[in-house]
């Protein structure tokens, strides 16, 4: 048998769909965190652990000998060696390491020229133009990924802080924060130490929540990354002529916030980064091999 893999890692989870030869999925799975330059062998064991569950979830166990073309698009794997190293370590027969951002396109946009800003735990951009894909983005979050979930986090908890140091004006959600770490920025801070970029994620919906709200410290937070979401749209070439996207859990937000030739032009994606990954696993899998 000969089957396809199309894997959507990032550092909330991972996504593994078969398919047959056709590129008919024949069943999915999820998993653990799979951003490579997160933690390199906890997401190496995420994806081969959610790949051999969804075979299991096809009705066959992960085959040894079947042939199989894989197409990964991971966070991370634009940076350091981590894709080299992955790609050493697969049990595939044909496999290829794309940024999330590339398979997100294709799954979004199909095969036409167009750009999507996909924000979620993190954040990236991509370009196709007569066929070539262009990433803006994806530095992860140490020194990248502004408006995601992670930085939004990271961010309202400093807020909280300047707050309670009195450098900006307390609101209601700051001072709610610093009430449960216990009233203390030492609390917080000694526990933010050790977040991960999903941990700080998860005050992104209450961000969202609170600025919906009325409070002023969400709303700075969110006002400063919607203007970083629009110009990272415009420097990947926002064009209303071409095909555009929002995804991911923070992209309609961002969307809704920004001015309105740009909600005008977004379009409903077609399919999800899945979907990009075994479209690219099919075009993978029918080239000759050089």
């Amino acid at each position: 048998m000969s089957y396809l893999i199309g894997v959507d890692g990032g550092g909330t989870g991972c996504r593994v769909a078969i398919a047959d030869s056709t590129g008919n999925v024949l069943a999915r799975a999820e998993g653990g965190p799979a951003n490579i330059a997160t933690n390199f062998e906890t997401a190496r064991t995420n994806i081969l652990r959610t790949t051999s569950l969804a075979f299991i979830n096809a009705g066959v166990p992960m085959p040894e000998t079947a042939e199989t073309t894989a197409v990964l698009g991971l966070a991370g794997s634009n940076l350091g060696d981590y894709s080299e190293r992955l790609l050493a370590s697969l049990p595939f027969t044909k496999a290829r390491i794309v940024s999330d951002a590339e398979t997100t396109l294709v799954g979004a946009i199909g095969k036409t020229d167009g750009i999507i800003g996909a924000i979620g735990t993190g954040s990236v951009y991509g370009r196709r133009e007569n066929g070539v894909f262009t990433q803006l983005g994806g530095w992860g979050f140490m020194l990248g990924d502004d408006g995601s979930g992670a930085r939004l986090g990271r961010d309202m908890l400093h807020r909280a802080i300047l707050a309670y140091d009195g450098l900006i004006p307390h609101s209601p959600f700051t001072q709610d924060l610093i009430e449960e770490f216990n009233g203390s920025p030492l609390n917080l801070i000694e526990q933010a130490q050790s977040f991960t970029p999903k941990e700080f994620g998860h005050f992104a919906p209450r961000i969202v929540a609170a600025a919906k709200a009325g409070d002023e410290n969400a709303e700075a937070i969110l006002a400063r990354h919607t203007k970083i979401v629009q110009q990272s749209l415009d420097a990947v070439g926002f064009t209303p002529a071409k095909a555009f996207c929002m995804l991911g859990g923070l992209g309609k937000i961002f969307l809704a916030r920004l001015p309105e030739n740009y909600q005008q032009a977004a379009s409903t994606p077609l399919g999800n980064a899945l979907d990009g990954a075994v479209s690219l696993a099919h075009s993978l899998k029918i080239q000759p091999t050089s």
